[in-house]
């Protein structure tokens, strides 16, 4: 019997059939050469944050050299005022001075607010010679200054002479916050004295007047928005004007 009666079918039923497929689903056209919309924003995100972060690179950069460039002025005021007190006030000279009543007046005079002394200026400013200069705050609360008045040094008392005017007014700190001189020496009246087994002992004291100089002066000052300065002790190499 032929196979095809014994299954119940014809033998092309089980060939496998040919699948027809149309010429345009079978190749496709290459995309377009370009960026999708999804790179371009993540491109963008990314940038946007490199950009972030070089600018606050830049602004601590910044920040930084401005930083170091305020603390050198600061330093370098620090070192202009200190060096100046510190070398000129150590080398007074011990010498009584003529006052306007025809009387004589200690080489230094000294409160808690200000000072004064005589000290030699130099040969190339003003021919040299000896002056007294007087260190004092000037202004109000919003702009106070620290400022140092020149006047020639006389020796000759003479009532019926006018006072010598200063020479010179020249400012040694701006925006002076705070100023204060302490002398630290032995007082020669009798209510001020510490005696000791009956010698003086030195005091810390907030005026100076007496005719032999301190052992040593004190100066606290500040400048308005910054720390105090380190307090400044200053030793005169001479301490006996008689």
């Amino acid at each position: 019997m032929p196979l095809n009666r014994i299954i119940g079918g014809s033998p092309r039923a089980f060939m496998p059939r040919r699948v027809h497929r149309r010429p345009d689903l079978l190749t496709s056209n290459p995309p377009p050469p370009g960026f999708t919309l999804i790179e371009i924003l993540i491109g963008s995100a990314i940038l946007g944050m490199m950009m972030l972060i070089l600018t606050s690179a830049l602004r601590v950069g910044a920040d930084s050299w401005e930083t170091g460039e305020e603390r050198l002025i600061r330093a370098g005021r620090l070192f202009v005022v200190e060096n100046f007190l510190k070398r000129h006030i150590a080398t007074l000279f011990p010498l009584n001075s003529a006052n306007a009543q025809g009387g004589m007046d200690p080489a230094l005079q000294g409160t808690s607010g200000d000072l004064s002394y005589i000290a030699a200026l130099p040969d190339q400013l003003e021919g040299g010679g000896l002056y007294r200069f007087h260190i004092y705050p000037s202004g109000n609360e919003e702009k106070k200054e620290i400022r140092v008045s020149i006047t020639p040094y006389s020796s000759i008392a003479q009532a019926d002479r006018p006072p010598q005017a200063p020479i010179d007014d020249v400012v040694l700190l701006e925006n002076a916050e705070f100023l204060q001189f302490s002398y630290f020496g032995v007082p020669q009246s009798q209510g001020n004295q510490q005696l000791v087994n009956g010698q003086p002992q030195p005091i810390w004291t907030n005026e100076w007047r007496e005719y032999q100089l301190p052992l040593l002066i004190r100066i606290d000052m500040s400048r308005s928005g910054e720390a105090p300065w380190p307090t400044l002790f200053i030793a005169p190499k001479t301490q006996t004007l008689r």
